[in-house]
């Protein structure tokens, strides 16, 4: 398969890392997996291929600088507060990867999250309106590489809160179109859903502090897990 896991973090962020990537080789073990991160950590397992940026650089020399250095046709976009909680529908993933080679999409968001609309591609699959505000979205997605690569080296944001903010203009401008997955999923919070495609915590961690008003439940029976208190990064 030529697609690759590519996981922006940071390594203080690193008490997060048992969970994420003890969760993440439980059910994605089969994929190559990139981590793109400020500085080398040895709370990653090895497996997991480092790739060190720049942290003083913006932010989108800092993706570049890890993007450009993976040869797979395809990346799927991930951060560390994205926790899988259960095992992915590989095979569905495989048709997605699939889809999107055949089409004239860049991006498949394996969530519904942000666009509540679009027309209906298949029985799974919606279209996101090229006037949408959530055109970008940093949820997980799969992503031709190269269209992701011209996409920031055309709108260059320079911090990670630019990323979104602008993402989505400039998807327009570019004529880069997006698609998710929806299958009637249960609704969580008022922007996204459940995904049963690739079931995971969107998002974890919110404002630095454990999501436990959305996730109070999962997230409590996974720290308990991986033996994580949850009190020291605190909650929200």
């Amino acid at each position: 398969m030529n697609t690759a896991f590519v996981t922006w973090t940071n390594t203080e962020c690193e008490d997060v890392f048992p969970l994420y990537f003890g969760k993440f080789d439980e059910y994605c073990d089969q994929y190559k997996s990139y981590v793109a991160i400020n500085s080398i950590s040895d709370h990653i397992p090895s497996r997991h291929v480092q790739l060190v940026n720049k942290e003083g650089d913006p932010f989108y020399k800092r993706f570049l600088s890890c993007l450009e250095k993976i040869q797979e046709e395809n990346i799927i976009y991930m951060q560390e507060d994205h926790i899988l909680y259960s095992k992915p529908n590989h095979d569905l993933i495989t048709e997605y990867i699939n889809f999107l080679n055949n089409s004239d999409y860049s991006c498949l968001r394996l969530i519904k999250s942000g666009e509540m609309g679009g027309d209906r591609l298949n029985k799974t699959l919606f279209n996101v309106p090229m006037n949408s505000s959530f055109l970008f979205s940093q949820q997980t997605a799969v992503w031709k590489r190269k269209d992701l690569i011209k996409l920031l080296k055309f709108y260059r944001p320079k911090t990670y809160r630019d990323v979104e903010m602008y993402g989505s203009s400039a998807c327009s401008v570019l004529g880069i179109k997006s698609c998710y997955h929806y299958d009637n999923e249960e609704r969580v919070g008022s922007l996204h859903f459940n995904s049963n495609v690739f079931p995971y915590i969107a998002t974890a961690i919110n404002k630095k502090k454990w999501n436990m008003s959305e996730y109070k439940e999962l997230l409590s029976t996974l720290l308990l897990e991986y033996n994580i208190d949850y009190s020291i990064r605190g909650v929200c």
